[in-house]
């Protein structure tokens, strides 16, 4: 577990955000604002060129969170609506693992449109219709531990940036609530062949 850097990233965060936040009746709690800049520190700037909350946002919802004997299978659906990321911007995405005894760093999920990012590994492009949405599916696999049985987390640090202005969303917290597939194995045999942490275009558990 990458204790000491999650540490240190959570810090650079805090030391980046602006103490200002602007809340919407209809946005989601959990995309409160909570913005820097990367050139000049000033919110209603930010909040001018991206217009963060005045646009379908990009949502996570746990599918599965599954328990087998000595491991575990974690999936998260990623939604992302018709211009939720406009053309040259990059919506990035950290997930870390919070459990009562440790963290775990889980992966970062960059949301590319338009080329914004040059071609590298989870970097995903994104193009999406109007009236349609794009659906990404996060998938991990690793060991169960009995401190995860209560109280843990994916914790998601997200962020949107046209590349001049960078937007960082308050962190999402996702609880988990494990389902024992040890005996029936209903589901755990669709991890078969999934690397143990990966994207993936469509949901395992759909009918095949």
């Amino acid at each position: 577990m990458k204790i000491k850097h999650l540490i240190a990233f959570i810090l650079l965060l805090a030391a980046t955000s602006c103490a200002s936040a602007r809340k919407s009746a209809e946005i989601d709690p959990a995309f409160v604002a909570s913005e820097s800049t990367w050139l000049y520190r000033d919110a209603e700037v930010v909040h001018r060129r991206l217009k963060p909350l005045e646009r379908p946002q990009v949502r996570f919802e746990v599918e599965h969170a599954i328990r087998h004997a000595d491991s575990v299978w974690v999936v998260v659906r990623v939604t992302i609506p018709h211009r939720s990321i406009r053309r040259g911007e990059c919506f990035k995405a950290m997930s870390v693992l919070q459990a009562p005894e440790g963290l775990m760093e889980l992966g970062e999920l960059s949301l590319d449109s338009g080329h914004f990012l040059p071609d590298e590994e989870g970097d995903v492009d994104v193009a999406t219709r109007r009236g349609r949405m794009q659906h990404l599916y996060l998938s991990w696999r690793f060991a169960w531990d009995e401190c995860m049985g209560m109280n843990t987390f994916i914790a998601l640090f997200a962020s949107l940036t046209d590349g001049r202005h960078l937007f960082e969303y308050q962190p999402l917290m996702l609880p988990l609530f494990w389902s024992d597939d040890t005996e029936d194995e209903f589901f755990w045999p669709r991890s078969a062949g999934i690397p143990a942490s990966t994207l993936l275009e469509r949901s395992p558990f759909e009918n095949r």
